[in-house]
C-alpha cells in the first residue's frame, strides 16, 4: 500500500534526529486538568482535537471511498464493550465510535479493509492511516484542522504481519 500516513497534533519540525515529538505537549484525554506551554489543557480543548482527528479519519475513508472496516485485535480496559467485538465489520459512523474510545484509551484495536486500508491508533495519540489513494483533500482538511499528515508506515502492521507469520 504506497499511500500510508502519520497522523498527529506534533508537529514534524519539533522532532529529534530519531523521528520522536521533542516538544512539550499532552499526550492523552487523562491528561485534562495538566497544564502544557504555560496553560491548563481544558476538556473543551481535548474535544476539539479529538474531533479534528475523527473529521480527518471520515474525509480519508469518504474520500477513499471506504464503506466499512473489521475490527481486528479488539481489546478493552475497564471500559464496557458498547457493542464492539473481535472481528466484526464497522460502518465508517461505528469505525468513528470506535475510534473516538481508542483515542481515550479505553479500548485498542485494528481497523483493517484486508489489501485496500487501515486506521491504526497508537500510544500518545497518533493515527496511522492507510488507504489506496493520495487523499490530497483530506491532507489539506488535516492541516485546516491544525493536524500534521506525514508519509509514514504504521508500526501495528508489522505485529498484523508477524501474527499471520506465527499463526
Amino acid at each position: 500500500m504506497k499511500n500510508q500516513y502519520r497522523v498527529t497534533k506534533y508537529d514534524p519540525s519539533l522532532r529529534d534526529a530519531t523521528g520522536a515529538f521533542a516538544g512539550c505537549d499532552w499526550t492523552s484525554r487523562s491528561d485534562v486538568g495538566s497544564i502544557f506551554n504555560g496553560g491548563t489543557l481544558s476538556e473543551a480543548v481535548y474535544l476539539n482535537v479529538e474531533n479534528s482527528y475523527l473529521s480527518v479519519m471520515k474525509s480519508f475513508l469518504d474520500e477513499a471511498r471506504i464503506e466499512s472496516m473489521e475490527l481486528t485485535g479488539f481489546e478493552r480496559r475497564d471500559a464496557p464493550a458498547d457493542g464492539f467485538l473481535d472481528g466484526a465489520n464497522l460502518s465508517v459512523a461505528k469505525s468513528l465510535d470506535f475510534a473516538r474510545i481508542a483515542l481515550r484509551e479505553e479500548v485498542w484495536g485494528k481497523l483493517v479493509l484486508p489489501g485496500k486500508a487501515y486506521v491504526h491508533f497508537g500510544h500518545d495519540y497518533y493515527m496511522y492511516i492507510g488507504v489506496p489513494s493520495k487523499c490530497e483533500q483530506s491532507i489539506a482538511i488535516a492541516s485546516k484542522l491544525g493536524l500534521f499528515v506525514e508519509r509514514f508506515r504504521s508500526p501495528y502492521l508489522r505485529q498484523q504481519l508477524f501474527r499471520a507469520v506465527t499463526r
